[in-house]
């Protein structure tokens, strides 16, 4: 269906709530207004809140697979991650998982997100912790040309021997690079922001805790404004005081919320979930991932962060587009931009999933 509108919403927009209506022709946003013309086609939300798609930096499984489930949670687009595996291996998996990252059928796979191998095994979590080791430019070209130039996104410790260097060999390639899985201190974690750094994978997790007179990579993190603090809000990984403080520190344009999901792979990894929480752990109780999606995300960070609907709905849309340098195509109820769009309740039930103006998941059909 081209050239309709979609009715009866209230539009989720960063200055607020407010009642509208959004035309969308040839997948794109072509109008906001108040209301429809009488004669359009319609789509009615039925006072329902009218929010751009969810982008989802962060995920596990094969892409086919978290794009036709994410639609159902309101994400319209996302990364497929990958970790640390040996050089050949990870070279051939690259490889692999690009050429099938187009997520038809669902949510948009934008690309490829590497958790390693360039990390700290100090704070490897489940990881692999053998098959991490420090960065070369020889190894990352091999990685970029096997990735055909998908990959957008580089979770590494900074402290590693040539970290700096592969930071602004990212940048110069437009690749987002985000600290984690680290040990390192504030001194280092400001020289990798110098380098180019903008992120931090999973903020509060795989690094280590704030401490007073050593703050860490985690006490940049929340004050450094340059950084975007990427977030798993499912109250288990982060607790509420914690999202609370993450949310005072750095405001609404730098948290990204993200599911770090492993629920389509826990089967494959032995992971066990537990009903509290809903977190996915190893045999030996380590924290492993989450069983989150990006609607839950949202509810989480309004519930138990402290975040109005409009600032947790920018954290989980047009923060992590910005991320990724889409901020004028994607994340915000604009016109020009991408029809991506989820409509979901004041329950945040997700009732319909639009991706490029096409409707990929309707609740009840």
């Amino acid at each position: 269906m081209d050239n309709f509108w979609i009715v009866a919403g209230k539009l989720v927009t960063p200055s607020g709530i407010r009642d509208g209506a959004l035309c969308i022709a040839h997948g794109r946003i072509a109008a906001v207004a108040r209301r429809a013309p009488r004669d359009a086609k319609r789509v009615d939300a039925r006072g329902a809140y009218v929010a751009p798609g969810f982008i989802d930096l962060h995920v596990w499984g094969h892409p086919s697979v978290v794009a036709r489930d994410a639609v159902r949670s309101g994400t319209t687009a996302f990364l497929t991650t990958l970790g640390p595996e040996p050089t050949s291996a990870l070279t051939r998996a690259v490889s692999a998982r690009a050429a099938v990252a187009d997520g038809r059928g669902g949510a948009r796979c934008l690309g490829l997100h590497l958790e390693g191998p360039f990390l700290n095994p100090m704070r490897g979590g489940v990881l692999p912790h053998r098959a991490m080791r420090a960065p070369t430019l020889r190894e990352l070209t091999r990685l970029w040309r096997a990735s055909g130039g998908r990959l957008k996104l580089m979770t590494l410790a900074p402290e590693l021997r040539g970290a700096a260097a592969a930071i602004r060999w990212c940048r110069r390639r437009r690749i987002a690079v985000s600290l984690g899985h680290s040990d390192a201190d504030a001194r280092q974690a400001v020289q990798a922001v110098r380098a180019g750094a903008r992120a931090v994978t999973h903020v509060f997790n795989g690094m280590r805790s704030l401490h007073h007179r050593d703050a860490g990579l985690l006490g940049v993190a929340l004050t450094d404004q340059r950084l975007t603090t990427m977030v798993i809000a499912d109250g288990v990984h982060v607790g509420p005081t914690a999202l609370r403080l993450l949310a005072r520190a750095k405001g609404r344009a730098r948290i990204a919320l993200v599911t770090d999901s492993v629920r389509h792979q826990a089967r494959a990894w032995r992971l066990r979930k537990r009903r509290a929480g809903g977190a996915y752990y190893a045999s030996d109780g380590t924290l492993a991932g989450s069983g989150l999606t990006m609607i839950d995300a949202v509810r989480s960070m309004v519930m138990l962060g402290g975040a109005s609907l409009s600032e947790a709905v920018e954290m989980a849309s047009a923060v992590p587009a910005r991320v990724l340098g889409l901020e004028r195509s994607r994340g915000a109820l604009a016109v020009g931009r991408r029809a991506d769009l989820t409509v979901f309740d004041r329950r945040f039930r997700i009732g319909l999933t639009l991706v490029d103006g096409n409707i990929s998941y309707q609740r009840g059909h």
